[in-house]
């Protein structure tokens, strides 16, 4: 341990500590050192996933019940008494939370080296993406809870099949306790069958080199996350139900038509070919064909929730997208195509959202709906996932009073629903739904 504490800064006094009330936080963080995820709950509620490297096997993460006992911006790292300033040499990062775990200092930190993320890496310390660990550290004070615990058998409920999986990872710490964590699933979960249990449990004491999903139907992986076991593999081809396909993925009618991609029908619902998929969209897709398992592997970029682009760049700090893959969405002209954005800041300055998922590596670009009417553009509101433009830019539609839409009111001022709109006139849109052109008012015939 003495090596642990002389090659990882985090001697109280050599980094700037950050300390805060003792107050009883609304947050609380989990780490499943085996899953290496970081789970952060508010009251109870999952909030968010975290990709995270944790200790080596020779240098395991500690396991138990601890609290955020200090903060600090820009750590200085302390390597066997030398400082190393912030920077790119500094392996600690950007942030620092230190945790009171004892024989030693330990903390969720930030790192110099991203590929290391989701791997067995450190002294000890929890490493994140930079960008990752500054989100977190915003969020959760001083005296935050944070359980680490080492469970290599997780139970996932599938929205989509609306069955159970369980998750077998890689014992890299060789506990060998898989049979006491998977007493303790089935004892709160009754859908979990025989069949499931022998297997997963046969799997947990293999040498495995990645997850493996034990369940009824085939089971689809992204980047090595869980997503769903709505699948099938038939003729060495993997098909998944099309609803994880659209919401995972964003790869619904448009993107499928666009790209050739085909479909099957099987138990009256219908499965996208996820082989032709993955393979013309940028990917690569792995078939575990003993275990029933299939791997995307694949970075995503999506405007409002449909497939845009993979994605080369990173998941550190910078999201550099190449504006060519934005001629499509924005309303904007983009002078040089080849020209590398930053995408953070090209949404802020746009007024657009950018939501990243570092666990599954994908990029969403939430772009607001802009309504055409003669030639003037329009802002249109969302509100329960529909959109509505007010009265004064419907004014321009032609003979809107003989129309009978529907009037919604909301703080004395009148707004119509666009969907109801589309229906009563011809209308043009983009594949993202990002821009809504309408044309003329459809005569009905009589």
């Amino acid at each position: 341990m003495k090596k642990i504490v002389a090659v990882i800064l985090a001697a109280f006094l050599c980094i700037s500590n950050v300390y805060g009330s003792q107050q009883t936080s609304a947050y609380s963080i989990q780490i499943n050192a085996a899953a290496r995820i970081l789970r952060l709950y508010k009251d109870g509620t999952l909030v968010k996933e975290y990709p995270v490297a944790v200790g080596k096997p020779t240098t395991k993460t500690p396991i138990g019940n601890f609290t955020i006992i200090n903060k600090a911006k820009n750590p200085v790292w302390h390597n066997k008494g030398n400082p190393v300033a912030p920077g790119p040499r500094n392996p600690l990062g950007i942030r620092w939370m230190g945790i009171s775990a004892p024989r030693g200092t330990y903390g969720i930190h930030g790192n110099n080296v991203p590929t290391s993320i989701s791997t067995y890496a450190s002294g000890g310390c929890i490493r994140m993406f930079n960008s990752d660990v500054e989100e977190l550290y915003d969020i959760v004070p001083v005296s935050t809870p944070v359980r680490i615990i080492y469970e290599n058998i997780e139970l996932k409920q599938d929205i989509y099949s609306n069955g159970a999986a369980l998750i077998v990872y890689p014992d890299i710490y060789r506990q060998k306790n898989a049979e006491d964590i998977l007493k303790k699933i089935i004892a709160n979960h009754s859908n979990i069958t025989q069949v499931q249990r022998q297997k997963a449990l046969k799997l947990a004491l293999s040498n495995l080199t990645k997850p493996v999903a034990v369940a009824e139907g085939a089971s689809v992986f992204i980047n090595n996350q869980f997503m769903t076991s709505d699948a099938f593999i038939e003729e060495n081809q993997v098909y998944l139900y099309f609803m994880a396909g659209v919401e995972r993925l964003g790869i619904d009618g448009s993107v499928m038509a666009a790209n050739g991609i085909s479909v099957k029908e099987k138990n009256s619902k219908v499965y996208i070919n996820l082989t032709e998929a993955i393979s013309k969209l940028g990917g690569k897709l792995t078939v575990d064909t003993a275990n029933n398992n299939a791997y995307i592997s694949i970075s995503i970029v999506k405007v409002n929730g449909i497939y845009l682009s993979s994605y080369k760049g990173g998941f550190d700090k910078e999201y550099s997208i190449e504006a060519s893959i934005l001629k499509d969405v924005s309303r904007i002209n983009i002078a040089d195509a080849k020209m590398a954005l930053d995408a953070k800041e090209f949404c802020k300055q746009q007024s657009w959202q950018l939501k990243v998922d570092s666990m599954n590596k994908m990029i969403e670009i939430q772009v607001p709906l802009k309504v055409k009417i003669a030639d003037a553009y329009y802002s249109a509101v969302s509100y329960n996932g529909r959109y509505y433009i007010d009265s004064e830019a419907a004014a321009g539609l032609e003979d809107l009073q003989n129309q009978r839409l529907n009037v919604y009111s909301y703080e004395n001022k009148d707004y119509y629903d666009i969907y109801e709109i589309m229906q009563k006139y011809e209308c043009n849109q983009d594949a993202f739904f990002t821009t809504v052109e309408v044309v003329k008012l459809v005569k009905s015939e009589i």
